[in-house]
């Protein structure tokens, strides 16, 4: 009953928790994506008041206060400051995504630990914690040395 009643808890738990996990990582994803995009769009085009200066003439590319500006490397630069801009923050967006997922399975792991410890109390007979000490050791996750240890703390009589 008690691996039941810890498998739907953690079930629960990760349900609700993974809709904000995931909520929050495809809205951090989208706009690191499009600002990633719109930034590297803004510095390919760049070029283009160096190449065709009238357009500054025609068109308000760039306006400062009420003037717009109407040399090229002026205004060829504040595009390439504001494309690198924009693609420096789309990738701390997408970086934020990042360590919003690895977080997310950490405090997963530890909250699975906490439940499972919380229903595998001392009801558990020492063969299956041996079990599953063996199953660690053989799956790599305990060292030789590590794996005696503990059998040797599961194995000493209670007092």
């Amino acid at each position: 009953m008690s691996d039941v009643s810890s498998g739907l808890i953690k079930l629960a738990y990760r349900g609700v928790a993974g809709v904000f996990v995931l909520l929050f990582m495809f809205v951090f994803g989208v706009v690191g994506i499009a600002l990633g995009f719109a930034g590297g769009l803004i510095t390919a085009l760049s070029w283009i008041p160096l190449a065709y200066p009238e357009i500054l003439t025609q068109v308000p590319v760039i306006m400062m206060g009420e003037q717009s500006v109407t040399d090229p490397v002026i205004a060829t630069l504040i595009l390439v400051i504001a494309g690198l801009l924009l693609l420096a923050i789309g990738f701390l967006f997408l970086a934020i995504t990042y360590m919003i997922g690895k977080g997310a399975i950490i405090v997963d792991k530890e909250l699975a630990s906490i439940v499972d410890n919380a229903f595998s109390g001392a009801g558990k007979d020492r063969i299956t914690r041996l079990e599953r000490l063996a199953a660690l050791r053989n799956s790599g996750v305990l060292s030789e040395k590590e794996f005696e240890r503990e059998k040797s703390l599961i194995l000493e009589p209670e007092e």
